[in-house]
């Protein structure tokens, strides 16, 4: 279990808010710090939130007032906002950097990472949603605004534990049939799973008029090799097992993982898709605005961030 101090980071949010809204960032996102551009009604019934001073009086709920005596006001969602939805790999690979809990694991890098551009996000007046693959089974939460949706993120990744096979391709594609068009999909996760579609997945996204991006969740130790002894690897979403000498393997090993980083980033790059890869919060801080503020150009125009395998950022 991760608790909402696990998974709120003050400094990332603060940094993540400084890239797109002016001020000093609160605790929990604030209400109307977005204003649409768009002209006209299009608005949905959102949630319920207290009566303050200042709240227009037309959307007080008085059916609600003469059942609990306290003023509450609706809240409506306007349509045209900007949606976002993140999609966090909660699969058995993701468990690695953690003990016996999820805490210091690329998961807890990737809900912290989800957690904190929902806040901003939301702070600006966007609708977010989340996904999860793999793990304890698909979860799909559409996308809203407010303050309690950013509760739901933290409620819903804080109780689940990552296991299992991501199966990101069969995800993509439900996600996909559900997500509107113009809707930014952002994909947090190690990319690992040898028997995944999820690259093709990816580009078949773009031709449906949704915009992914690509966090790229590795541990340092899965790029570096550091162990200095016999090392007994357990694969964490299988049995197998493996002992090794690091040393007899390393420099191999480090040029495959650069392979395999460069590949990704590139494949991105050819279908327009932003890529950033993360190793801690200190770098996703550098790289999520511009991974976020990215073009949609044509093919070939994706611009993709990343520090090397074994390299800084």
């Amino acid at each position: 279990m991760l608790d909402r101090a696990d998974l709120y980071d003050p400094e990332l949010v603060a940094l993540l808010s400084r890239g797109t809204l002016p001020g000093t960032p609160s605790p929990y996102p604030q209400r109307g710090a977005h204003i649409s551009q768009k002209r006209g009604a299009s608005l949905e019934f959102s949630e319920h939130t207290e009566y303050t001073p200042g709240d227009d009086l037309k959307h007080l709920d008085w059916k609600v007032f003469a059942k609990t005596d306290r003023p509450y006001v609706r809240r409506y969602e306007d349509e045209r906002l900007q949606r976002v939805f993140i999609l966090v790999d909660s699969s058995g690979s993701m468990s690695y950097g953690g003990a016996d809990t999820p805490a210091g694991s690329k998961y807890h890098l990737a809900a912290k990472v989800a957690v904190a551009l929902a806040a901003t996000l939301i702070r600006q007046g966007e609708s977010v949603g989340l996904g999860l693959t793999g793990g304890e089974g698909a979860v799909y939460m559409p996308p809203r605004p407010g303050n309690s949706q950013l509760e739901a993120f933290m409620d819903v990744l804080g109780s689940t534990t990552p296991a299992g096979e991501a199966l990101l391709g069969g995800t993509l594609g439900n996600v996909a049939e559900r997500l509107g068009r113009g809707t930014a999909l952002v994909i947090v996760s190690d990319f690992l799973d040898e028997e995944d579609e999820g690259l093709d997945q990816i580009g078949l996204l773009r031709a449906r008029g949704i915009k992914p991006r690509l966090v790229h969740v590795l541990h340092p130790d899965e790029i570096e090799l550091p162990f200095d002894r016999t090392v007994r690897f357990v694969a964490l979403e299988s049995p197998a097992e493996l002992m090794l000498d690091p040393d007899a393997v390393r420099r191999a090993y480090i040029e495959e993982m650069r392979e395999f980083i460069t590949g990704l980033s590139n494949a991105a790059s050819t279908m327009a898709v932003p890529y950033a890869l993360v190793r801690d919060t200190a770098e996703a801080g550098r790289r999520l605005i511009s991974l976020m503020r990215a073009g949609n150009g044509r093919a070939g125009g994706g611009r993709a961030t990343s520090g090397g395998a074994g390299g800084g950022g």
